[in-house]
């Protein structure tokens, strides 16, 4: 059948309408679908790029607090001071390079002190070559970021004294973490390239820019965007603005581009994928479209309606897939929030640790820790915190915010009953509350007052407090400690220099006053012989009791036995001598070798032995002492000391009287802590009491 000249009319006029309907079609879907991937890819790139540069942030700041921490060590300043006045002081250059020498264990690579005139007083470790690309991260060039096939943050910081300059520090530290998310951009794409941008200070059109593509990294200079009508995604970021857009880069690319700024450390990031691989799948399944379009021109209008309902189910779908990725968009930055808040936690926490680690005083420590306290909290500006511990009252230092603590108490609810742990219970009030309890008693609280309401995540709020709550009460107890520790060791100092100036002095005047009486009457002749002699034997016996004296004296400031034949001879001369001297029968047992366990292990260990002994006979009246030493057969890991006996024990009067709160049983817990052991005193069916004592072997002289 031939068509007709206006069939033929409507079949081109058909045709091209539906040509023109079906590449109007194709080509919004072709648009949707960019647009779609440009959206849900410029995400991933933004969400990957702000987990880099949170990293980045972190760490290059705690580098730059830790090399500030050392210029406030006191020992380091003192070292400086003392060279500073002279230069030859042998003695502060090996105490400066003692410490210095201990950083590399600390995390730094490198470091060097320098006095007020920039000579060098003391340097560890190697720093990095002057040729390696360096980003700038302030004005003055104290703090860089280099590249030495991995990051290395150098940081220079002035060491003052009273207010006076007197040198400053330089340090490197490694950034292995930084260089492995650096390194790692693969799998956003073959094409895929990460910068790490600061200004030069010479020079602030121009961005230095450490460049990490697919194969290499490179160091380069780059110009900012000087044609104000096309802003870049760099210029932006320079202004503190983050996202992604789509831009030419400096090698004149498309590309979709997500960008970032860091503004305290004054860098800027970006992340960019070239736009021909980000649409290359688009473009493979364009080829296929096309030809699929033809196919349905040539099937005219049943087929057309057929690929309209299609491409309509295909619009649901890919809208479907946009509330999705929507969705999951919303829910990973709900995530990423709480991941913030935890780590921001867990930063406070560790800094409050590390200072505790540096801090003597405790006026010191609760500054501090409201310092870290207030960067941590979720809603900083209308929130306030404080501390009360010994009777004494710590609170944050912005004026708006102790206006809070000073409101009238009526307005101020408890948000959590000030219990402890388990007992505490979430109510419906404007502050919460952690109780500082040491030595068993509540000495004071840690606070955070509320502006407005609470919400549920106050309770890791809560769970924060408690942890540093916590770390205080064992900070101070363990300061207690220390301070009893001293006082002892000084009563032990006094004690011992009566004893020579009362006993021994005094025997040895005596002999002294004979000896001078022996001589002039030596030198008469008519003083009889036997006179002489009786004088001579008075002088020789009040000398072996002064040597006596001394030998007795000397036990008890240095274990000879301990130093000349071991740790198992010294227990046997103590067992032997407890027996022999106070009428009570010790016995000791050991499976011990002829294992060296290091002057430190074997000491600790005999003075335990000592104390648990004293107590036996002294507080618990004991008839029976048995010393035993044994090691770990098998493996030979532990070693541990027990000390049974049959004394008067101990029943419940003695712990409500905090009766292992004495200082000997203190010294010994603290000797366990010191070797990374642990101290059991049990109290036996029969009678008496066991005191177990187990130190692991692998720790040497460095206990």
């Amino acid at each position: 059948m031939f068509l007709t000249k206006d069939d033929r009319k409507i079949s081109i006029i058909g045709a091209l309408l539906l040509l023109g309907l079906t590449l109007t079609t194709g080509i919004t879907v072709y648009n949707a679908m960019r647009q779609q991937i440009e959206t849900v890819l410029g995400r991933g790139l933004t969400g990957a790029l702000d987990g880099k540069a949170l990293l980045f942030e972190t760490r290059i700041e705690k580098g730059i607090e830790d090399t500030r921490a050392l210029s406030l060590r006191p020992f380091i300043v003192q070292f400086m001071v003392e060279l500073n006045e002279n230069l030859e002081n042998e003695t502060a250059r090996n105490n400066l390079t003692r410490n210095v020498n201990s950083l590399t264990q600390i995390g730094f690579s490198a470091a060097v002190i320098y006095d007020r005139n920039n000579n060098v007083l003391s340097q560890v470790g190697t720093f990095s070559s002057y040729e390696n690309p360096v980003i700038p991260l302030d004005a003055e060039g104290n703090v860089k970021l280099i590249w030495d096939n991995s990051f290395v943050l150098q940081t220079t910081v002035d060491v003052f004294n009273q207010g006076h300059k007197i040198g400053k520090i330089t340090s490197e530290m490694k950034l292995p973490n930084l260089t492995r998310s650096f390194m790692e951009i693969k799998s956003a794409g073959s094409s895929a390239e990460l910068l790490i941008c600061a200004k030069l200070p010479q020079n602030y059109r121009t961005l230095a820019c450490l460049i990490r593509d697919s194969s290499t990294v490179r160091f380069t200079h780059i110009s900012t965007n000087i044609d104000r009508d096309h802003i870049s995604p760099k210029e932006m970021a320079l202004s503190g603005k983050s996202g992604v857009a789509s831009a030419l880069d400096y090698r004149n690319v498309p590309v979709i581009e997500a960008f970032t700024s860091l503004p305290t450390l004054g860098l800027l990031m970006t992340l960019k994928l070239n736009q021909e691989e980000l649409f290359l799948p688009v473009n493979d399944k364009l080829k296929d479209i096309i030809l699929y379009l033809v196919a349905m021109i040539s099937a005219e209008i049943l087929l057309l309606n057929w690929f309209i309902r299609k491409l309509i189910n295909s619009e649901k779908a890919a809208r479907q897939a946009k509330i999705k990725a929507e969705e999951y968009s919303t829910e990973l930055t709900k995530k990423e929030k709480e991941l913030r808040e935890r780590l921001k936690e867990m930063t406070c926490l560790y800094e409050i640790r590390r200072t505790m680690e540096l801090e003597v005083s405790i006026d010191g420590v609760c500054q501090k820790i409201l310092k870290y306290l207030n960067a941590a909290l979720q809603s900083p500006d209308t929130s306030a915190s404080e501390i009360v511990v010994n009777d004494k009252r710590y609170v944050s230092e912005d004026h708006d915010k102790k206006r809070l603590i000073e409101a009238d108490s009526s307005n101020i609810i408890e948000i959590f009953k000030p219990a402890r742990q388990s007992e505490r219970r979430a109510i419906f009030n404007a502050f919460i509350q952690s109780d500082i309890f040491i030595d068993h008693e509540n000495k004071g609280y840690i606070r955070i007052y509320y502006e407005r309401d609470v919400p549920d995540s106050r309770v890791e709020e809560q769970k924060l407090i408690d942890a540093i709550a916590s770390d205080l009460e064992s900070w101070i107890e363990f300061r207690k400690l220390e301070e009893a520790l001293v006082s002892v060791a000084e009563g032990q100092v006094h004690k011992i220099g009566q004893e020579l100036h009362d006993n021994i002095g005094q025997q040895i005047a005596a002999v002294a006053f004979q000896a001078g009486a022996l001589e002039l009457q030596v030198s008469d002749a008519q003083v009889p012989r036997a006179q002489l002699t009786e004088l001579a034997a008075s002088i020789v016996e009040q000398t072996q009791s002064l040597v006596i004296n001394i030998k007795q004296l000397s036990k008890v400031l240095l274990p000879f036995e301990l130093e000349a034949n071991g740790l198992v001879t010294a227990l046997e001369t103590l067992a032997t001598g407890v027996s022999a001297t106070y009428n009570v029968e010790c016995r000791f047992e050991s499976n011990l070798g002829e294992e060296d366990l290091g002057s430190v292990i074997a000491l600790n260990l005999y003075r335990v032995a000592q104390e648990a002994v004293n107590n036996a006979m002294t507080h618990g009246k004991a008839e029976h002492i048995l010393i035993s030493l044994m090691v770990n057969e098998a493996e030979k890991k532990l070693i541990h000391l027990m000390i049974r006996d049959d004394g008067h024990g101990f029943d419940e009067s003695h712990i409500k009287n905090n009766f292992f709160s004495g200082m000997g049983i203190k010294i010994m817990h603290y000797r366990a802590k010191q070797l990374n052991g642990k101290l059991t005193i049990l109290k036996r069916n029969e009678s008496g009491i066991e005191v177990h004592f187990i130190v692991p072997l692998d720790q040497g002289e460095n206990a």
